[in-house]
């Protein structure tokens, strides 16, 4: 074992009450005031700045290395989501409808032991490094928050590499994703309200029925995917919510749908949102109603930046070992605000490997979700050092 994973080994029984402690406190996008104050505390208990955004939660902490340098950022989301815990998982949300089943819980404590291995560190560090304690990834609206408030003006020199991970139960504990390109997908949710006339069942002559309207057009989006996108290109458009009525003889005049379309390269979205548009408009006035449609750009995709990828790999394999290191890109299209700084700063972006090896795992938003321990020292030692090998590189 190389000594920072053995280091952050070490930290392993200091950072699981930390993880428990967030796991069973977990609060919902914009109000995680205790999960704040909490992590702030901790911060300020390693001797690192706190940079006070003005936001009532998220925050930077800055911690000053010995000898001038790069400024290198790590970043971790802290919200949960409306999701009942099993009661089969040993340690619960004491929240009623409230649980970290997207491992929030976990990027938070990686990112403080990342800090406390940095701090020990300190005197050989040429650089600094700032951590970017996110709220409200789970709306997507956190990232975007803490630019608007001025993040990057009040740091104290451009950040030159920005890391952050997610957990992935899909993938074992002790393995890697560092995506060449594309490590998230961009995302762009859909809401449609769908007009007609309302009427009885027995004289459907009289109405303009917009269940089968809106059947139609369902049908008729999911040849976006079949018929309009090239199919070596990743592409997921989705109706997810459908609303119309609740009597059994007699049409409403109004259904409503949401959806999301997922992509990862933004053409792609982009034709996908045309074509949405074309679809929804047409197909409703085929069947004699009228629509609106709106929609809601959400994030960009990650694409994690060439200029440090050879750094991201380094720390990679210094931790895992070459063997363990997938580059085939993301387990699965999920979206992450994470790529709203990536816009910005070049960023590399992980999905650390935090499966219970030998049994079946629940994915993310799950009710038995849970995440590995044994993972902690991977996460912790990826985090700092790739900030290391960043504050390295030429």
């Amino acid at each position: 074992m190389n000594s920072i994973l053995q280091r952050a080994g070490d930290l392993k029984s200091q950072l699981i009450p930390v993880m428990e402690t967030l796991h069973r406190h977990p609060e919902l996008s914009l109000v995680e005031y205790e999960t704040n104050c909490f992590l702030k505390e901790k911060f300020i208990a390693l001797g690192l700045e706190i940079i006070d955004l003005g936001m009532d939660t998220g925050f930077a902490a800055l911690l000053r290395g010995a000898s001038p340098g790069k400024l290198v950022a790590i970043r971790a989301d802290i919200d949960a989501i409306a999701v009942q815990e099993s009661p089969d998982n040993p340690v619960r949300s004491q929240i009623d409808g409230v649980m970290h089943a997207c491992g929030h819980d976990f990027h938070a404590t990686c990112a403080l032991g990342a800090a406390m291995l940095l701090t020990e560190q300190r005197e050989r560090m040429h650089g600094d490094v700032v951590f970017f304690i996110q709220p409200a990834e789970e709306i997507t609206r956190g990232a975007v928050a803490m630019l608007e408030h001025g993040l990057l003006d009040k740091l104290p020199a451009p950040v030159s590499a920005l890391f952050g991970l997610h957990c992935e139960p899909r993938i074992p504990t002790g393995k890697v994703i560092s995506a060449t390109e594309y490590a998230s997908a961009a995302k762009t949710n859909f809401r449609i309200t769908l007009h007609g006339t309302a009427g009885h069942s027995g004289s459907p002559h009289k109405y303009n029925d917009v269940i089968v309207a809106g059947a139609a057009m369902i049908n008729g989006i999911q040849t976006i995917v079949s018929r309009n996108n090239d199919p070596l290109k990743d592409l997921v458009c989705a109706v997810h919510t459908v609303n119309a009525g609740d009597l059994e003889s007699f049409v409403t005049d109004t259904m409503k749908m949401t959806g999301t379309i997922r992509a990862f390269d933004e053409d792609v979205l982009q034709m996908a949102e045309v074509r949405l548009r074309e679809i929804v408009e047409a197909t409703a006035k085929a069947y004699q109603c009228s629509c609106d449609m709106e929609l809601i750009p959400e994030v960009p995709p990650q694409i994690n930046h060439p200029d440090i990828l050879s750094a991201a790999r380094e720390a990679c394999a210094v931790v895992f070992g070459e063997e363990n290191i997938l580059t085939e890109g993301p387990a699965f299209m999920g979206a992450e605000d994470f790529a709203v700084f990536g816009k910005q700063i070049p960023s590399h972006f992980y999905w650390l490997g935090t499966g219970f090896k030998g049994r079946e795992n629940a994915t993310h938003h799950h009710s038995n979700f849970s995440v590995d321990y044994d993972a902690i020292p991977f996460g912790v030692a990826l985090l700092a050092q790739s900030v290391l090998q960043a504050m390295q590189a030429d």
